[in-house]
């Protein structure tokens, strides 16, 4: 197999030869149109994605605003707690529905027409319905909204589909699950997004943001000056504790691994050197009163970034972050990150978290810019098609299929494990899911 590129098929694109010790992917996988309008047909619209969760809904009528590849979509807390999803289109002329992206109400009401719709659906109101309409018995019902096919909620992390032919969610996050977990039952209340976000846009292509979330082949080589500064800032204003940032992923060589998880998910964790400057330590006691001790150490030690296919990353390592990316055109991607955070966390963490956040995770930070600017150089030079192919053969020698002792302690089974974060071959998994969902497309 040489990786020719077939008109019916994008099988080809992904030149998957472990055995002969090459894993490449084309470099059109970035810069075309035709492949990046199949994406969101075949990939954001015809499986499970990342809608929010559920913290950012807490009452009946709460909402939030998100999208299913070109399909705008409120997810809704309902009457009896549950929670729904429907198209944000109004039934009459297709406007939307949310006059912003997170709000309370007790009616959606389309701004155009003023048609009218309850939470749970219902067509409610049409305005000079009579006039309109002049049937005595109107059946107002068949212009209900439309529900998405599919909503799931795992334990708060609600993802939805557009078609009823996908796996059920536990079966899709598969090992990626555990690594929720990590996150979840550091409160035994769980998780909740802290008020505010930061929305930019990369210049890139939307799989970059997912493959730099779990590259940390490239934390020395970005980020040296966001760990230089942190350092002089620490020296200089002789912070201590909480008020210190864990940086020795950043300056020097630590335990690491990288996972491929299956379904195109991965995930990258590095040892801390200094764990009493993470705002989760403040927790140990309980931590090691009520989870299992090797959960402790991973919770504790271990830094951890998870990608989930195919549209968002939770990130425990200075602070918490959920990072939403949306796709906008082959090489725009918008970005979206919130701080999530156990709830009942205290006062003197909670600030730590965020100071480390708004350190990190912001563009207005220190490390998020540099990510962007990599990510941009990388989208302009992919356009050179004549160096035709991306390696991801980094580590190939000493991978290790099914778990490592580490993933086995807190029961996860992946589908290869690697013994440096620095290694690539985590990336196998997501590109082998991405041309499963892309092949057999007609022209």
């Amino acid at each position: 197999m040489d990786g020719s590129y077939s008109n019916k098929r994008y099988d080809g694109l992904v030149d998957d030869r472990v055995d002969e010790g090459v894993f490449r992917v084309d470099r059109s996988v970035y810069t075309s149109q035709r492949i990046f309008e199949d994406e969101i047909k075949h990939i954001f619209e015809k499986g499970w994605v990342y809608l929010c969760h559920e913290s950012q809904i807490p009452d009946e009528g709460s909402y939030f605003a998100v999208d299913i590849g070109r399909h705008p979509v409120v997810v809704i807390r309902q009457k009896d707690n549950d929670i729904n999803a429907f198209l944000n289109v109004c039934s009459h002329r297709g406007a939307l529905l949310t006059p912003k992206k997170q709000g309370k109400a007790r009616t959606l009401t389309c701004r155009f027409h003023g048609w009218a719709y309850s939470v749970d659906g219902r067509c409610v109101r049409i305005k000079n319905e009579k006039q309109g309409f002049g049937e005595e018995n109107f059946d107002r019902s068949q212009y209900d909204l439309k529900p998405i096919a599919k909503i799931a909620n795992y334990r708060g992390f609600i993802f939805g589909s557009l078609v009823n032919e996908v796996e059920p969610i536990k079966t899709h996050l598969g090992a990626a699950s555990t690594w929720i977990d990590l996150m979840v039952e550091q409160s035994p209340d769980g998780l909740e997004v802290v008020p505010g976000s930061s929305t930019y846009v990369i210049r890139g292509n939307w799989k970059m943001q997912l493959e730099n979330s779990v590259d940390g082949y490239h934390v020395s080589t970005v980020h040296r000056v966001f760990a230089s500064t942190v350092r002089n800032r620490e020296e200089r204003d002789s912070l201590k504790g909480l008020k210190q940032t864990e940086g020795g992923r950043l300056v020097g060589t630590v335990p690491s691994g990288a996972y491929d998880l299956g379904n195109g998910h991965m995930s990258i964790w590095a040892e801390h050197t200094t764990p009493e400057r993470r705002p989760i330590y403040k927790k140990k006691p309980w931590l090691e009163s009520n989870l299992p001790a090797a959960k402790v150490e991973w919770i504790l030690k271990k830094g951890r970034n998870l990608a989930l296919f195919p549209n968002v990353m939770l990130m425990d390592n200075p602070s918490t972050q959920i990072r939403y990316v949306k796709p906008v055109s082959v090489n725009r991607a918008e970005v979206t990150v919130y701080c999530i955070a156990p709830v009942g966390e205290g006062t003197e963490a909670r600030a730590a978290r965020l100071r480390k956040f708004e350190d990190f995770y912001l563009t207005a930070g220190m490390a998020t810019s540099d990510d962007m600017a990599a990510l941009e150089d990388t989208m302009t030079g992919s356009r050179a098609m004549q160096a035709r192919w991306n390696d991801f053969n980094r580590g190939l020698k000493t991978m290790t299929i099914g778990p490592d002792e580490g993933a086995k302690a807190v029961g996860f089974d992946p589908v290869s494990s690697s013994e440096s974060w620095e290694n690539e071959t985590l990336f196998f998994g997501f590109y082998r899911r991405w041309r499963k969902m892309m092949s057999n497309i007609p022209d």
